[in-house]
């Protein structure tokens, strides 16, 4: 009789955790497909991007036109300057996340659109002078650079001679090359020393380095507040649908 009530017991165990972990991915869904219905249908989601450029534009003029040297403006390009909400949704119609076959794929396709306000900052910022770059540094990988180039191009985006510094293998860290641009060497010679003016972003990694929850949240908690580089060099885009923070910063 107990051994029949242990067997019991364990069944309902298991169910129930069955059942958890189904509503846990049910609601997952629904957040994930009312995050991809905001980025891709709403005023709000396009108003913010535009907002995020317009309210950077004159801190940022102020500070190059008070320059000396050759200066440079650090753009990340997924969901920064380029929308890929298009292979989200693909990818939510087969009940798919992200893998990285079928990103790249999708990269090749050179079908990313401009973020709202991103080209008119773009535009922009290329009026103020020959000390005026641009440079995209982004997280996708080498061998899909030429594409991304490419797709960069067909938005208006970029322009001959923007350094384009993808990653080229796991230990290659946004912030080598950031320093990268900063020193004028190795991938970046060709542009030689640049002072970092603003950099844009959708995730707190293209800004600084953040890995582990305790960081984050020390961060977050004591830091961020104080932090004057927001509003000044550092400027936000949303992204509801992936990021860092969906890993805790791991």
């Amino acid at each position: 009789m107990l051994s029949k009530f242990r067997n019991y017991a364990c069944a309902l165990l298991c169910l129930s955790v069955l059942v958890s972990s189904c509503q846990d991915g049910a609601q997952g869904s629904q957040d994930r497909q009312r995050g991809l219905q905001w980025v891709t249908s709403s005023i709000e989601y396009a108003a913010a991007c535009e907002q995020t450029f317009r309210l950077a534009w004159p801190v940022v003029k102020k500070r190059a036109l008070a320059q000396t040297e050759n200066w440079v403006v650090v753009f990340d390009v997924d969901e920064t300057v380029l929308n890929n909400s298009q292979y989200e949704v693909e990818r939510e119609e087969i009940g798919q996340g992200f893998t990285r076959e079928t990103w790249s794929e999708w990269v090749r396709r050179e079908e990313a659109t401009p973020v709202a306000g991103a080209k008119w900052f773009v535009d922009s910022l290329r009026t103020l002078g020959a000390r005026a770059h641009v440079a995209f540094l982004t997280n996708r990988r080498f061998e899909n650079e030429a594409a991304t180039v490419a797709n960069l191009k067909k938005t208006g985006l970029f322009k001959d001679g923007d350094p384009v510094l993808t990653k080229k293998g796991d230990d290659d860290l946004k912030a080598d090359r950031r320093d990268c641009l900063q020193s004028g060497t190795g991938r970046c010679e060709e542009t030689g020393p640049l002072v970092l003016l603003a950099l844009f972003g959708d995730n707190i990694r293209d800004f600084m380095t953040m890995r582990g929850k305790d960081n984050a949240d020390a961060y977050l908690s004591d830091q961020l507040s104080g932090d004057l580089n927001w509003g000044s060099r550092y400027f936000m885009l949303p992204n509801p649908l992936y990021g860092s923070w969906q890993r805790d910063y791991q």
